[in-house]
Formats: structure tokens, C-alpha cells, sequence
């Protein structure tokens, strides 16, 4: 079955692109329908990577790939296409010959937590990276108890593991008998004692079920934990971040210290940056390719953009809908950010309602306060659940006469008042951004008729 499903599914492969489609999921659907062992059984690159957790596994894909190219390495991936089983067996499709044999010789693939079982036993990845493991889509991902279990059941044994060191849920991937490698970052001066969260998602020693003690929160579960109880307790971190700079970072590695500029300070971007390094020195890029790699490295647009129009910052901002880990720690980034800011807040579940009964329930999972802070000057919120987050605002406390609805998101530009505002944050989900590119287009419009009237 294997040939057949094969030349079916490079016959479908070449058909799209004829079409001008990408053939980055249906090639791949084919085969495994035809044959379901095809990822064990397709030629494999001779090294595999393979990038997963709740958030910024994208990112970090993007990164070693765009890193492992400065470098001269071309890696198979799948950054165009789906990170689920089809996704990935396209993208093998795809760097494979005439006869499914590899045509290259490493490959870096963004993987979806629940496909780990459909993934990696067939796959066997050399080395697998998790970024973090929060509570994500209720509907979707359960629990993080559940996504971890998952991600355990498929690990092989020999897959080397390169680890969130400061969550206590990340770090537990795997078996003891897996090689792993921790990354993390060292206390800063803004973490906390105790968790400041409402929401945590362990509370309890995985191993005895005494309530954690906590060395510094800094955010959700995120920090650096121990048992009272039994002496268990976070992992030693092997690539630390020891210095968070205004444009670099600084990693001890073996009590050796090295600086890689830094393309976003996001806290996210930080630990995404430790990931990728942690990664890249792990299958043995050399260190000072990868600093040289850095410089000029900037995240992907699609994520994160800035540009100054008429001396006020346009910021473009992925906030991943019902993903509320991901949209509080935005939230948190924009209150940090200096300057006095206007926020368009875009997030009404739209893709959701195409298939099935939208789900709100994880706005009250998410961490609003963060717009509570006083730079934050205005915040219009449009769509068809801009009174869903309207309510949720005002639970958080943010006062009413902040607040701006609208029925359509396209119409949020034209409420934004440009005075003493230095930036403005445009924050999107990831099935709108051809409409957050248009809100862009129409606040720089705006932007441009004011200064036009000044003159």
C-alpha cells in the first residue's frame, strides 16, 4: 500500500501545483488514508526535529529554520503548511524523489500537541522541542494533564528532549530514559514571590500532590518550583538566560556566557530565543554562526510588525482567540511597553463559529488587567463579541470611559484618537490578518489626513 499511496500522492502534489496550490495538506491526507503507516515508512531526512507546545512553536520553527539557512543548511519543513499528520507527511512528500527517498538531509517540522500519537512513533524524531504547555482551546485541548499525556504515550524512548525548564509541566515530558536539555531564564526583578495569577495550570507536586512551593512566580505556573513534601523540584536549567538587555540577550551554557541580539522583547520571544539556540548548539551548529545568524533576525511578520507613521508606532499584534495564556501575556507586554497607547482589540471567535457553537468561557481564563494600566489610554473593540469583551473589561477593571465599541472590527480605525497617543497596538487573531493589515492601512490614512489638516 505504501507505493500506491506514494504515486497517488505525488500525482495530487503535482496536480496542485499546476493549480497554483501550495499542496501542503491534501497530498499528505491521501497517503496516510491510503496507507497509515506512511510516515514510518517514507524515506526520512537523517536528522529529524521536530517543535511543539502550547505557544510559539511557529516561532521557534521559523527561527532555526531561518537560522539553519543563514547557515547554508536548507532544511525539509513545514512552515507553509498544517502541523498535523498530513501537514507533515506533505512536507516529507515534498523533500522526497521520484522513489520517496530524502532529498534532504535534515528537517525541522512544527508539530500539533494531539498528533503527537499519529507523529512520532512512526517519525522517531531525533530531537523534539516543547516551548511551554498551557491550557489552550477548552473544546480542542482539554487539559494540559491531558496534552501531556499524549505527548508521553508517542515519545520515543531516544528522542533527546530540549525542555521548558521553568514550567513544571513542560519539563515532565518524556521518560526517564530520554536525554534532556533545560532552558529557562533567571530570576528577573519584575517576578514575584508568589504566583500573582488567577489562573495556574498545576498547583500540586506531580509526584506527592503537596501544594508547590514556589522559589519566584513569573507568570501562570511559569517560574521556578519545589515539594516541601518529597524534594521534587524544577530541573537545573542548562541554557540559562542570565541577562535580559534593551536589544541582546546573554546564555550561560556551561558556565560559559554568550550574547545573541535579541529580536523582540517580549518575555515569549525570550524563552523562544533560548529555545532555538538551545536547539541549534544541541545538533551542533557552531555557536558563533549562530550569533552572527541573529543579527538582522526579526520575528515573523505575520506575528508581530511595527512601523511609525507620522511619529506614532503602529504595532501589529498576534493574540491567538481562545488561546488565553497566549493573550495575557500580550496584554501584560502592552501595559510594560512605554508610551501612552491606544489598543484595537479584534477577537470574535469567527473562525470558530464556522463549524460549530462559538465558546467564550475562556475570556474569564484570560488575564485582563494588564489593560487596566494607566499608559493604556483607549481601547475599541469591535465585532460581533465586542460586548463579550466589553464586560470582560469591566470585570477586570477597566473603566468604562476607556472604552469604545463597535459593531465591525473594520470600523475600530476610525474611533482611535491620536492625541498623546505614542503607539498604538493593533491586536489580531491568526485567521484575520488580512483584516488587521487593513485596519493598519486605514489608521496610517487617518494619520496622514491629520497631518495634512495640521499643515
Amino acid at each position: 500500500m505504501y507505493i500506491l499511496a506514494l504515486y497517488l500522492s505525488k500525482l495530487a502534489a503535482f496536480t496542485m501545483r499546476l493549480l497554483g496550490k501550495r499542496a501542503t495538506y491534501l497530498p499528505g491526507e491521501i497517503a496516510l488514508k491510503v496507507c497509515p503507516k506512511f510516515l514510518g515508512k517514507i524515506g526520512r531526512p537523517q536528522t529529524v526535529v521536530c517543535v511543539t507546545g502550547t505557544n510559539g512553536k511557529t516561532t521557534v520553527c521559523n527561527m532555526i529554520c531561518d537560522i539553519l539557512r543563514k547557515n547554508g543548511i536548507d532544511p525539509a519543513n513545514n512552515n507553509y503548511g498544517s502541523n498535523i499528520a498530513s501537514g507533515i507527511a506533505s512536507a516529507l512528500l515534498q523533500n522526497s524523489d521520484f522513489f520517496g527517498r530524502a532529498k534532504k538531509q535534515l528537517a525541522v517540522l512544527e508539530v500539533d500537541e494531539r498528533s503527537s500519537l499519529k507523529i512520532y512513533p512512526y517519525l522517531k524524531p531525533d530531537f523534539v522541542v516543547c516551548t511551554n504547555l498551557f491550557r489552550d482551546s477548552i473544546k480542542r485541548n482539554a487539559h494540559t494533564e491531558f496534552i501531556s499525556y499524549v505527548i508521553n504515550s508517542a515519545m520515543p524512548k531516544t528522542t533527546k528532549l530540549i525542555l521548558n525548564g521553568d514550567d513544571i509541566i513542560a519539563s515532565g515530558i518524556g521518560s526517564n530514559e530520554n536525554p534532556k536539555v533545560y532552558f529557562g531564564i533567571e530570576r528577573l526583578e519584575r517576578d514575584n514571590d508568589e504566583p500573582s495569577d488567577a489562573i495556574r495550570d498545576i498547583i500540586n507536586c506531580p509526584v506527592c500532590d503537596t501544594e508547590l512551593t514556589y522559589d519566584f512566580s513569573r507568570y501562570n505556573h511559569i517560574g521556578r518550583v519545589h515539594c516541601k513534601n518529597c524534594g521534587f523540584k524544577s530541573p537545573d536549567i542548562d541554557y540559562l538566560v542570565t541577562k535580559i538587555g534593551q536589544t541582546d540577550i546573554t546564555i550561560s551554557y556551561k558556565n560559559n556566557e554568550t550574547t545573541y541580539n535579541q529580536i523582540n522583547d517580549n518575555i515569549v520571544n525570550i524563552y523562544n530565543m533560548a529555545a532555538a539556540i538551545a536547539l541549534l548548539r544541541e545538533i551542533g551548529i557552531n555557536n558563533k554562526n549562530i550569533i552572527s545568524a541573529f543579527e538582522g533576525l526579526k520575528p515573523v511578520q505575520s506575528r508581530f510588525s511595527s512601523e511609525v507613521k507620522n511619529g506614532i508606532e503602529i504595532i501589529m499584534q498576534l493574540a491567538k482567540g481562545q488561546n488565553p495564556i497566549a493573550c495575557s501575556r500580550v496584554f501584560d507586554y502592552i501595559a510594560r511597553s512605554e508610551g501612552d497607547k491606544a489598543v484595537l482589540l479584534n477577537l470574535d471567535d469567527r473562525d470558530d463559529a464556522k463549524y460549530d457553537s462559538e465558546n467564550v468561557t475562556w475570556l474569564y481564563d484570560c488575564d485582563y488587567t494588564g489593560l487596566c494600566d494607566d499608559s493604556i489610554r483607549q481601547i475599541i473593540v469591535g465585532g460581533k463579541r465586542a460586548h463579550d469583551q466589553h464586560l470582560r473589561l469591566l470585570m477586570a477593571g477597566v473603566p468604562e470611559n476607556k472604552i469604545v465599541i463597535t459593531a465591525k472590527e473594520s470600523d475600530t480605525p476610525e474611533f482611535v484618537s491620536f492625541e498623546d497617543i505614542d503607539k498604538i497596538f493593533v491586536l489580531y487573531d491568526i485567521y484575520t490578518v488580512d483584516l488587521a493589515q487593513n485596519i493598519k492601512d486605514r489608521l496610517k490614512e487617518r494619520l496622514d489626513k491629520e497631518v495634512a489638516i495640521c499643515e
